[in-house]
């Protein structure tokens, strides 16, 4: 008997969800992506900043994505993910910010583990695609 076609095939148990830390200052923002990530069934913490972010991972609490903002107090998104890609096994990092202009993609999208370079204003299910595509992309390999 096969599956439906409509259940994705997936290497995780069905049981073990993503796991999804966002690191956002902005509450409002932040609590959108938590509800949107959520909805795509994948785990998620939630924090206010990147020290916060750093302190969950440096607790051993394993994540499989990173969604961080680019310009936070107390620790930057850049900085966040330096200290992440030097430490943690996370697989998908996503930046987002508001000054898209101001930030040369190339430069960014050049280090390896940030997938992408999100300008604010953009669509929650628009992140939760790239996350989902990359995902799937790393499954792959």
């Amino acid at each position: 008997m096969t599956a439906p076609e409509n259940q994705p095939s997936e290497s995780k148990p069905a049981s073990a969800k993503t796991r999804v830390l966002i690191a956002e200052d902005d509450p409002v923002l932040r609590h959108l992506l938590q509800f949107t990530i959520q909805r795509a069934e994948m785990d998620v913490t939630a924090v206010a900043d990147g020290q916060l972010a750093w302190e969950t991972i440096q607790s051993g609490e394993k994540f499989d994505v990173m969604v961080t903002d680019h310009e936070m107090p107390s620790l930057s998104g850049m900085e966040l993910i330096r200290r992440v890609m030097e430490t943690s096994p996370i697989s998908v990092i996503v930046l987002c910010t508001a000054k898209g202009f101001e930030i040369d993609p190339d430069q960014i999208c050049d280090r390896p583990g940030v997938v992408s370079l999100m300008s604010k204003p953009f669509s929650p299910r628009q992140l939760v695609h790239i996350i989902q595509q990359r995902l799937a992309g790393n499954a792959a390999e």
